[in-house]
């Protein structure tokens, strides 16, 4: 018995040397990108644009609200789900999901990529009876923003890739 209070003490003065998140008062409502893609034309980088929007963001409602071959512009709304990291941070936030709106602008050789109006999806929850109502939240810290910008980054890094490869599928 005086083991496992003094375990449990242990473990619960550790559950103390956890930091708290910074909270920030600064916004995070966007991540822009431009992506140089040599030797690709804007019609083709629009359509190839276009499939990776559809093939990557799935969604009961339609992904792309806009798309105008003319301008080379794309606009579609789309959510991942929020990149936790570590065993707290998977447990609290490991449910939710970042909202955002993704405007593709395509021109010869490049493109510039958009996550605009992003917002925190916080899933309704019980969680060691705890109640979360859930609800919808700016970025508030900056740990929160901090994931989600590396995370946004690596689809950019994924459009990249997506696109070149698109564009050498010679079957």
């Amino acid at each position: 018995m005086k083991n496992y209070l003094l375990g449990l003490g242990f473990i619960l003065s550790l559950t103390g040397c956890a930091g708290m998140p910074t909270p920030t008062d600064k916004p995070f409502t966007e991540v822009t990108q431009i992506v140089e893609l040599p030797g690709q034309s804007k019609d083709k980088l629009f359509e190839s644009s276009k499939i990776w929007m559809a093939k990557n963001f799935k969604s009961s409602n339609d992904v792309i609200q806009y798309a105008d071959k003319n301008t080379g512009s794309i606009i579609g709304k789309g959510t991942i789900q929020y990149p936790c990291k570590g065993f707290m941070d998977c447990s609290a936030f490991g449910k939710d999901y970042i909202g955002f709106t993704l405007k593709i602008d395509t021109k010869d050789n490049k493109a510039r990529i958009s996550f605009a109006d992003l917002t925190w999806k916080s899933m309704p929850s019980v969680n060691a009876g705890v109640v979360n109502r859930g609800g919808e939240f700016p970025l508030r810290t900056v740990q929160m923003q901090a994931q989600v910008k590396e995370k946004l980054d690596s689809i950019i890094e994924q459009y990249k890739s997506d696109v070149v490869k698109q564009q050498s599928d010679n079957w």
